[in-house]
């Protein structure tokens, strides 16, 4: 599956490429799909999970489609080859320059497992196949590879210590880890088709995972292409004391991660954000539930005491994201309004 500029002139030659998860969604695209398409990119989804999913869809088409788990890399390179070849889906395009590897949960696994194999495959000129990886709500220790790699732990994997790999800059140890407090798992606020929140006890979480997986997408991107090295970030805050919310986070007197990638959704709070919802007893979705994460409101009165009025908080949410686009952790300022008017909105009213 290829999603590309309606005007092909536009294309910007970089592609984020991502093995379909088991469930069928288009994470890498759905993710960053503001950024993605409004920078020129191109999202290519690859089927690396059998054929049941085409299947269920178009029986007929897809009757003697066969795949099994040993062929999960191979394919992986072989899509990947084609997407840079002369004559593959993108031909007639302008040139394509780098092409990074997305995963996120069930795909970053997928990628991971790619990753002794990227040091073997390469292009038939003998060119790189995969210019970087991007794998997300994925909190293991990864495999050094040749080419740059930014990791996105979630609040479900560095809550009880993330990765211990430290940021790297030299050739071969091109690494960061990236971890924005109040993340979950699953961007269960912004598709609440998927998760409901009749189906979850407690309030479902509408922190914006696409604003800042495009952030960790962005500073990729530079990295490959233009050689520009991301700022490093601290990581979450860990003082191994469950007795707080359960995790091994410190948090701060609102209940929110300290350290980390900072955020207006932390540092300007109006709830509190906790990872593991809980299945409602009646129709209730045990897996979504327990991957995305949950809201506390903060009191009224108690915002009120910490903001004054409104307008107040919208004028130093105005200012927070101004410092944090000149540090590197938001996006562009023309898409500054566009995240301001999102922070107020899914903020409950002061």
């Amino acid at each position: 599956v290829v999603r590309q500029p309606s005007d092909k002139t536009k294309f910007s030659g970089l592609v984020i490429a991502e093995s379909m998860p088991p469930a069928g969604n288009a994470h890498g695209f759905e993710y960053t799909s503001v950024y993605t398409m409004a920078s020129g990119h191109i999202a290519v989804e690859i089927l690396t999970s059998g054929p049941s999913m085409p299947q269920s869809t178009n029986k007929e088409r897809y009757a003697d489609l066969s795949m099994s788990n040993d062929q999960v890399n191979e394919i992986l390179a072989q899509a990947g080859a084609l997407m840079k070849s002369a004559n593959g889906p993108l031909a007639g395009l302008p040139p394509l320059r780098k092409m990074i590897l997305f995963g996120t949960s069930a795909s970053s696994a997928v990628l991971t497992a790619y990753l002794p194999a990227h040091a073997v495959y390469r292009t038939p000129d003998m060119k790189l196949i995969y210019d970087g990886f991007m794998p997300t709500s994925n909190g293991t220790n990864i495999a050094k590879v040749d080419v740059p790699l930014i990791q996105v732990p979630t609040q479900h994997e560095f809550e009880n210590v993330g990765t211990t790999r430290q940021d790297g800059d030299m050739p071969g140890d091109q690494y960061r880890d990236f971890e924005f407090p109040g993340m979950g798992h699953l961007d269960a606020g912004h598709n609440e088709k998927r998760l409901p929140q009749s189906a979850c006890v407690n309030p479902v979480s509408k922190f914006p995972m696409e604003a800042y997986m495009s952030v960790a997408l962005y500073h990729l991107f530079q990295w490959v292409d233009k050689g520009i090295v991301p700022p490093k970030a601290n990581r979450v805050i860990i003082d191994r004391n469950t007795t707080n919310d359960g995790s091994l986070m410190a948090l701060d007197a609102h209940g929110n991660a300290q350290g980390g990638i900072r955020n207006t959704y932390v540092d300007l709070p109006t709830v509190k954000y906790t990872a593991r919802n809980t299945p409602a007893p009646v129709n209730g979705n045990a897996l979504l539930c327990s991957l995305s994460a949950w809201i506390t409101p903060i009191p009224k009165p108690e915002l009120k005491k910490m903001y004054g009025s409104k307008a107040n908080y919208v004028k130093k949410v105005d200012a927070r994201l101004k410092e944090l686009e000149k540090a590197g952790w938001s996006l562009r300022s023309e898409e500054h309004t566009s995240e301001l008017q999102s922070h107020v909105r899914i903020s409950y009213a002061v």
